[in-house]
């Protein structure tokens, strides 16, 4: 994340769509939100860190495959933080205390 995900999102970017969504819904639900995205976030990275756990027979996998996983995880990680911090930012602006 270089810049700012709410500020991409909100200059018309990537994610303006899930802004535009959110913007219209209440404190509670950006709220909710927010912490689903965040529970995604740590999900992946345990995926990440333990893919045994996650993956039947991870280690008979072939590497182009356990590497393909590790990324897929490693982008959902990314993109999960951007709409986390979009969420951050939409409390923000309402004066919600993080």
């Amino acid at each position: 994340m270089q810049q700012n995900a709410y500020a991409i999102a909100r200059g018309g970017g990537r994610h303006a769509g899930l802004l535009r969504t959110y913007e219209r819904k209440s404190t509670a639900e950006i709220q909710r939100a927010l912490r689903s995205y965040e529970r995604q976030v740590e999900l992946h990275r345990q995926k990440i860190h333990s893919p045994e756990q996650f993956v039947q027979d991870w280690g008979t996998l072939r590497s182009h495959v356990q590497s393909g996983l590790l990324r897929h995880w490693q982008e959902d990680v990314v993109r999960n933080q951007e709409l986390a911090e979009i969420m951050r930012g939409l409390l923000r602006a309402r004066g919600v205390e993080l």
